[in-house]
């Protein structure tokens, strides 16, 4: 007798059955539940094995095994920046195979940290030192006290990590500490305890060289029997196991088509803030209208990703801006990057006659103090300031001598200056308000010649008044050097779920939802992505347990409540009364409360709530005081409570419905 599978037994049983309507249908469910869990018992016995963490130790079959993958290895790291090249590196010399998948070309590859000073923090060996600034830099926010200590025992070491496990010579290194321009952000907050012991130091001689990029990608270069790297194919989507929420792969696109990638231990996404997405930006920052100081491409790909599988975000609207006149950038087209404006200096466009104004015509910033990274002082802290969505650099006659003078004005933006003989005739080539621009260069020339900003506590000394000859402006807008933001992390570079738990097998490493809260120190993030760079490649690499089996769920029964079976509104409780009790009703701010009167004759004897949805706290008083009132005056002749009256006036209401029953 030939073999048959199971969908042919299944087949002549229905057919060798003499069947009513009813039992027919039933039987076409049954046959389709039933090919369906042999399908997937059966499956187990033929389906493809990647070894690694795949086969589940039952003997059957995972997930993953459904999955045509193009490629595996044992970790995957997405985005070739800094902390890219230092997971890649890491997980390689801890016996993993690695793939780097990275969507600019190589050219253009690196992030921000190709493009920034290549300043490192360093905290020269005093972790408790260094833990007492990096708290104050949190301010007020909280930071979970693992993941600071991460940071902290990181950057006060971080010279040495660099010499024992990158080779370079520490002789080489360079302490900005004093040094004219850069000094100034070394340390950057040095009125915050422990800031003696950290500074802003570099490789070699020289910043903004992508010196130490360069350092850091050499060394995935050295391990290209280990790593490979795909540049432009970026990472589109995680995939993750349903039965365990593990990532087991990414998918890509490479060459124009979608390929997946298994990842048998772990993936790591080292992808970058989202400066570079206007979306983002807008609703996160609330920039509309500004420039990116640092790379180009960081336009959020990996906080996507991790949202998609259930990733928890923090320090989202955090962001650093720029270092010069208000963090604002000349106004730059589209897409291009910020011209930083009197960078980390004082000169002629950031002193003298000259404001920053809104469309408005308002100043909103102290045009002259060097900013931090953006944030200008104001309150006690420093903050980014609030940008309007359009804004003027506005300065009069001997100003523009001064400018054209230092050519502080770069060639490409100066047909952008608007020149005007009167205030009325700038407002009208800007678009301020004539009445307000006016008035706040009055009360600027006010505050120049008493030698005191009462409104932004300018320098006396950065001021003078305006002459009057001619009045210019050109446009300006805001300026972003990388967002902090993205999917929590904790101290094992884990990324965590909305519940405070890793999802398994998923790590971050970089300035993607990195520690900083508020105020931001220099060199901060490069070292970052070596610190969390080193832990999630040596914990991206660990063999993992394997896989749980694919199973399909069983079918359950369900008798769910229907429409009206089942509501909290509209209730109706009868409530017992005897001959002399009578219940009333009124209508509180949180709607039905009910009253029963009780009394004595013509006396009301007792006033009681029986029920009512009032907020607690606001309405206590009056629960608690108007009955007794009520009783005390023998009517409702009484006064209500401050700070309660709605409910006082439903007390009141429903004691009327009452006594209105009273024959």
């Amino acid at each position: 007798m030939p073999t048959q599978n199971f969908s042919q037994v299944m087949f002549n049983f229905y057919h060798a059955k003499m069947l009513t309507s009813r039992e027919e249908n039933e039987m076409k469910k049954l046959l389709a539940l039933a090919t369906a869990a042999f399908c997937v018992l059966s499956l187990g016995a033929c389906a493809t094995n990647n070894g690694g963490t795949s086969a589940p130790a039952s003997g059957g079959y995972t997930f993953a095994d459904t999955v045509k993958w193009d490629a595996e290895y044992d970790v995957v790291v997405a985005g070739f920046g800094a902390s890219g090249a230092v997971t890649a590196k890491t997980a390689a010399e801890n016996g993993a195979s690695v793939l780097i998948v990275e969507k600019c070309t190589e050219g253009e590859a690196g992030g921000n940290s190709k493009v920034a000073g290549q300043l490192f923090a360093y905290g020269n060996g005093n972790v408790e030192e260094t833990k007492k600034y990096y708290q104050a830099l949190a301010g007020d926010t909280e930071v979970p006290e693992a993941s600071l200590d991460v940071i902290v025992n990181g950057v006060a070491n971080m010279a040495e990590i660099l010499v024992n496990d990158f080779g370079l010579n520490k002789d080489d290194f360079v302490d900005w500490t004093g040094f004219p321009v850069i000094g100034v952000m070394s340390p950057e907050y040095p009125e915050f305890e422990g800031s003696d012991t950290v500074g802003l130091w570099t490789t070699h001689m020289g910043t903004s060289d992508s010196h130490l990029y360069q350092i850091l990608k050499e060394h995935v270069v050295k391990n290209a029997d280990k790593i490979d790297v795909w540049f432009e194919t970026p990472a589109t989507e995680l995939i993750q196991d349903p039965m365990s929420g593990a990532i087991i792969g990414v998918k890509v696109t490479r060459g124009g088509q979608e390929s997946h990638i298994r990842a048998l231990n772990g993936v790591v996404l080292c992808t970058g803030g989202f400066e570079d997405n206007k979306e983002m930006v807008q609703h996160y920052i609330g920039l509309t209208d500004y420039a990116p100081i640092g790379g180009l491409y960081n336009t959020g790909d990996g906080i996507r990703m991790a949202q998609a599988v259930g990733a928890d975000l923090w320090h989202m609207t955090v962001y650093e801006g720029g270092f010069g006149l208000g963090g604002v950038s000349f106004n730059v087209e589209e897409g291009q990057r910020a011209s930083q404006i009197q960078v980390l200096s004082q000169g002629p466009l950031n002193t003298g006659a000259l404001v920053l104004l809104g469309m408005d015509g308002d100043r909103f910033v102290n045009e002259s103090v060097p900013v931090r990274h953006g944030h200008v002082y104001m309150n006690g802290t420093w903050h980014n300031p609030t940008y309007p969505d359009k804004m003027w650099t506005v300065y009069d006659q001997t100003q523009a001598d001064l400018i054209a003078e230092a050519e502080a004005i770069p060639e490409q933006f100066r047909s952008q200056v608007v020149e005007a003989s009167t205030l009325e005739e700038l407002a009208e080539k800007t678009g301020m308000k004539a009445d307000q621009l006016k008035a706040t260069i009055a009360n600027f020339n006010d505050y120049a010649k008493q030698g005191t900003d009462e409104q932004y506590h300018r320098d006396g000394e950065t001021m003078r008044p305006f002459d009057g000859a001619k009045y210019y402006a050109f446009p300006v807008k805001a300026e972003i050097l990388n967002t902090q933001g993205g999917p929590k992390r904790n101290e094992n570079a884990e990324i965590l779920d909305v519940k405070g738990n890793p999802i398994p097998h998923l790590y971050s490493a970089g300035e993607m939802g990195g520690i900083t809260s508020e105020h931001y120190q220099g060199g901060t993030n490069l070292a970052e992505c070596i610190i969390f760079g080193q832990i999630a490649g040596k914990n991206a690499a660990a063999a993992k347990d394997p896989l749980p089996e694919y199973t399909l769920a069983p079918k359950v029964e369900s008798t769910p409540t229907k429409l009206g079976e089942v509501t909290d509104l509209n209730k109706e409780t009868n409530y017992e009364t005897q001959d002399n009790e009578y219940i009333g009703e009124g209508t509180g701010m949180g709607g039905k409360l009910v009253v029963k009167v009780t009394m004595d004759g013509d006396k009301i004897a007792n006033v009681e709530i029986l029920e009512h949805s009032e907020s607690e706290n606001i309405s206590d008083p009056a629960i608690e005081q108007l009955p007794k009132a009520i009783v005390e005056a023998n009517g409702t002749e009484v006064d209500t409570i401050s700070g309660a009256t709605v409910t006082s006036k439903a007390i009141i209401e429903a004691v009327n419905n009452a006594l209105a029953q009273v024959k």
